[in-house]
């Protein structure tokens, strides 16, 4: 999958045999559960180092018995990587993606956080930065997920303008993001699509989808592109399984651009 947060460019194979993954469920484990924190990825190196030991402490005490040093066999384990996103004025954006494990190493689903802070206190590690991203994600509720409007397909053949929102809607749920579909409604973020298919050639024809994220006031946060050839005449009527294949091809892109453009956390439970 190509994300480009500008520009965008086709990727090879949108229409490939995939499975999307389960859904985003918040830590909310039984009383006798353990959580494992594993070693974060990432950097700056001095946030990633101070993240897990952090992300220990901010379970510990919502009663929740976690330690990123030891493990037991019926532990879940909690994995993490830190992704620095371009600076805005004096701060910096750090995106933090959690997966949770069940203890037979199944993955029950992610969440990502997001944290503005001076540059030099990500560079440093600075106790405070690192406890506030921390605490985002062991204290998140389902008020507290991005919005996103679902707006709609624009160009596509057949009933692609609406089996595609439709696919993407069901994808998109099972990640950790509240859909809208009502336009009125609030939103923080806005999902809309294009398509443009091309002449037959060959018995072929050249199909190109661009999903775009953008904030609510109209502001882009960038897009995902998707591109290939595909038997003519077949997106002239029902999209099927196909639209849903699209959708589960976009949905990492689309999940990155959703991250960049969530506002940030106050990091307050």
């Amino acid at each position: 999958m190509a994300v480009l947060l500008a520009a965008c460019q086709p990727l090879p194979h949108p229409f490939a045999d995939d499975a999307p993954r389960r859904g985003s469920p918040m830590l909310t484990l039984r009383d006798s559960a353990s959580v494992t924190i594993a070693p974060i990825d990432g950097a700056p190196q001095a946030t990633a180092e101070k993240l897990a030991p952090a992300m220990a402490s901010a379970l510990q005490q919502r009663e929740i018995a976690a330690s990123d040093k030891t493990a037991s066999i019926g532990s879940y384990e909690l994995v993490g990587r830190i992704e620095e996103m371009p600076p805005s004025g004096d701060k910096v954006a750090l995106v933090a993606i959690w997966e949770l494990r069940d203890p037979a190493g199944k993955s029950l689903g992610e969440r990502t956080e997001r944290l503005e802070a001076p540059a030099q206190d990500w560079e440093q590690g600075r106790e405070e930065a690192v406890t506030r991203l921390a605490a985002a994600r062991a204290g998140g509720a389902p008020g507290g997920r991005t919005r996103l409007l679902i707006s709609g397909v624009e160009g596509a053949p057949g009933d692609g303008g609406e089996s595609l929102p439709r696919a993407i809607t069901e994808i998109l749920k099972r990640q950790d993001v509240a859909i809208v579909t009502d336009p009125q409604a609030k939103a923080d973020l806005v999902l809309d699509a294009d398509v443009v298919v091309a002449n037959p050639k060959a018995g072929k024809q050249n199909v190109k989808i661009v999903w775009r994220v953008r904030r609510r006031d109209g502001g882009e946060i960038g897009t995902v592109g998707q591109e290939n050839d595909v038997p003519a005449g077949l997106l002239d009527g029902p999209w099927g399984d196909v639209a849903y294949m699209v959708a589960v091809s976009a949905q990492d892109g689309i999940m990155q651009l959703v991250a960049r453009g969530t506002p940030p956390s106050t990091g307050k439970s």
